[in-house]
């Protein structure tokens, strides 16, 4: 399979999918909370498909143009696709990842970034940038799933690891969980870290469904939020069959029925001093 058509596959999955599970709950949550200044240009980092500018741009003045960035060529296509002719002018898009942003320090009054981060590695580098780029007195507000987020699975990948003789793994989850990953404290703390003033950080909540193990494991949410991290703690040679083990087990736990889980998301809002 080439690399455009796995790039035009996870433009498919994330507009489907990810904007429905993800992105719009955040920005409900998140409507009363962007700034609306007016006369600048504000960025928006991970902005994948342009949901994220595009409907922030609606409630922005018509002075204020809208940076959005992203590391996916593809994505950035699909998010030009998105945008009627009134709204070229206004929002631009570049090629970049949030956590290496090529602008000067303290070029935009307001950074967002509701996609792309997960860990705390990550939220200290994206979130540095961020930093960095929002001028004095300006607002950042960055949006991640939290380590709580399907926590029914956790106890799924205990199972497979012991039933497959993998024991000594479930340290490492662990230490995934409860390290790697994040909780609001933890976000808290990082922003602090690097200097950010006024932190507030909110926890929110909601219910998705799943018909399937299959369907749970390849779920575009899950391959852009956890999945990544889940098997990078697992041991390469044993992956396959911890995989299987997982599909067979929701199968049969949740025969004829939808398997719910939580998504839990930190919503970290700070000023730059």
């Amino acid at each position: 399979m080439s690399d455009v058509t796995v790039e035009q596959q996870a433009v498919r999955g994330h507009k489907k999918i990810v904007e429905r599970l993800w992105t719009e709950p955040i920005l409900e949550a998140c409507a009363q909370l962007l700034g609306n200044p007016a006369g600048v240009n504000v960025l928006v980092a991970e902005a994948r498909c342009g949901l994220v500018p595009t409907r922030w741009i609606e409630t922005l003045p018509a002075t204020t143009r809208v940076i959005a960035l992203d590391g996916s060529s593809a994505m950035l296509d699909a998010a030009r696709e998105r945008m009627g002719d009134g709204l070229q002018r206004r929002i631009f898009f570049v090629q970049q990842r949030v956590n290496k942003l090529s602008y000067t320090e303290g070029a935009f009054p307001v950074a967002v970034c509701c996609n792309g981060i997960v860990t705390a590695r990550q939220l200290q580098e994206g979130l540095g940038e961020l930093q960095r780029v929002t001028s004095s007195g300006g607002q950042v507000l960055v949006a991640v799933p939290l380590a709580s987020s399907f926590g029914a699975f956790y106890d799924l990948l205990d199972e497979a690891l012991r039933a497959n003789g993998q024991g000594s793994e479930v340290a490492r989850i662990l230490e995934l969980r409860h390290k790697s990953l994040l909780r609001v404290g933890r976000m808290a703390e990082i922003a602090r870290r690097l200097g950010l003033g006024s932190v507030e950080v909110r926890e929110l909540s909601w219910t998705v469904g799943f018909r399937s193990g299959r369907e749970f494991l390849e779920s575009p949410l899950i391959q852009e939020t956890f999945f990544p991290h889940w098997i990078g703690a697992i041991r390469s040679s044993e992956r396959d069959t911890i995989l299987r083990y997982l599909v067979h087990a929701i199968d049969t736990y949740w025969r004829d029925r939808m398997m719910h889980c939580t998504v839990t998301a930190g919503v970290l809002m700070a000023l730059k001093p």
